[in-house]
């Protein structure tokens, strides 16, 4: 009982505090980790990875949570039930309002992404059994990378292979295998989810990369700001400070002109100035050097990129 009532009181608690309170109480918490404003968890068991992000008003009542390292759950969520959630690595639930019954275990693998409104149900039984009525319990997993949007319902025993895709408002009976392409209701294999990518070369990567610099202007951020954009290269000035966003490390430039210097697409081992923010695309590692940097990171993940 005392164990439950530090639990309650921890959700109202600044996160330093909290984080305490949910150590005391036996709950493993990672280095970095932060848990919003009456965010209720209520588990026998939990162990949370560092740089885990976790919103507010969320309610986690089950018996184990485990969610890995650089995971994401946004705030209004709830996740209910007698079993055990695991999240992944690098998992985002975007939320709001996605709903997790955990009358049998949940599973996202590393690198899953759920979108708002989803609904997990692991037990279908409401009407007698014993008057011949369905009944039917069963774990749900989602493999690696499996990216499902909003609206999205799954219902008990489904098992989805990694990098699959999920269209917006499918309903989810049955199991897929890896790479598909699922739609509609109920949900059905349309093609290998595969068929949706571009097929990448350095030209292809040249532009993209690009696109994500010049689109950064219109970032609400820079509203106020000088910007020049130039084919690799983005330079801004900002409240009488200079920054420069650009695509690969140029000798030529002096660190010291810029209050901050970002590079897309660098190895994290070019530079050990601390006002440069490395974005290692291949190692899909990052390092940031100042607020221009957290800003683009925060850009990056418009399109779909991720660090760690």
């Amino acid at each position: 009982m005392m164990n439950k009532i530090i639990k309650i009181i921890a959700s109202v608690m600044p996160n330093p505090i909290k984080i305490l309170l949910y150590r005391l109480v036996g709950y493993k918490i990672g280095k970095n980790v932060k848990i919003g404003f009456m965010t209720l968890i209520l588990a026998n068991k939990a162990k949370i990875g560092d740089n885990v992000k976790i919103g507010s008003l969320n309610v986690f009542k089950l018996n184990k949570l485990n969610i890995g390292r650089n995971s994401t759950i946004r705030s209004l969520n709830m996740m209910l039930g007698s079993k055990n959630l695991k999240v992944g690595k690098r998992v985002q639930i975007v939320g709001p309002f996605t709903f997790m019954n955990l009358a049998e275990d949940i599973e996202l693998d590393d690198g899953c992404g759920i979108g708002s409104h989803s609904i997990f149900y692991t037990h279908g039984v409401y009407l007698p059994y014993t008057e011949g009525h369905p009944r039917k319990f069963g774990k749900i997993y989602l493999g690696k990378k499996v990216w499902s949007p909003s609206h999205v319902i799954f219902l008990p025993g489904v098992n989805i292979g990694e990098d699959s895709i999920i269209s917006v408002g499918s309903v989810v009976n049955n199991s897929f295998p890896k790479n598909s392409l699922i739609s509609g209701s109920p949900a059905k294999l349309i093609s290998k989810a595969d068929r949706l990518k571009k097929t990448m070369n350095k030209e292809e990567l040249e532009k993209r990369k690009r696109e994500i610099l010049g689109d950064f202007i219109r970032n609400s951020y820079l509203q106020d700001a000088k910007t020049e954009l130039g084919k690799y290269k983005l330079e801004i000035i900002k409240n009488n400070r200079r920054y420069l966003i650009g695509l690969r490390i140029d000798e030529r430039i002096n660190s010291k002109d810029y209050d901050e210097i970002i590079i897309l697409g660098e190895s994290l081992k070019n530079s050990k100035n601390k006002n440069i923010s490395l974005f290692d695309l291949k190692k899909r590692k990052m390092k940031l050097g100042g607020e221009m940097g957290k800003t683009f990171s925060k850009h990056l993940e418009t399109y779909g990129e991720y660090f760690n």
